[in-house]
């Protein structure tokens, strides 16, 4: 009978080893998801940044060709015109490169927000079937 009791006393003990092990993952699961979700949100924080940006940029070259539309209509100011026309020119050249380079900026950050969502949503899941398996551990401890 001693024994009997000595072995399920070491069976109990290895069951708590076994659940503390698995609360010390999930433990460590929830700290790498809130982690992860911050930096989601930073991430996303930097989306409205630069789309802020980008539309401020999309602003300032439509005020420059607007400008640019009007100084044409200027004959009295050809001269003038000719050399702000190439200014405009390279000033439009360089919006709509950083443009683009702002667009590949928000598509990378969309990209890791996609791959940043879907890994959470796979450590949830894992969260959750840990979760499972404590319980199912601790009604298996608690049956014997």
């Amino acid at each position: 009978m001693s024994s009997k009791l000595e072995e399920m006393e070491r069976f109990a003990l290895g069951t708590n080893g076994i659940l503390n092990e698995m609360r010390q993952r999930v433990e460590d699961l929830v700290e790498e998801t809130s982690r992860q979700r911050q930096r989601a949100a930073e991430n996303e924080q930097e989306l409205c940044r630069v789309k802020r940006d980008f539309e401020s940029l999309k602003s300032y070259v439509s005020s420059l060709i607007s400008v640019r539309e009007t100084l044409l209509s200027s004959e009295r100011q050809f001269q003038t015109i000719e050399r702000l026309f190439e200014r405009l020119v390279a000033k439009t050249t360089q919006l709509e490169g950083e443009k683009v380079q702002k667009e590949t900026e928000v598509q990378k950050l969309m990209e890791e927000n996609v791959r940043l969502s879907a890994l959470l949503d796979k450590k949830e899941a894992q969260l959750l079937a840990m979760n499972e398996q404590c319980k199912v551990m601790a009604l298996n401890a608690s049956n014997i």
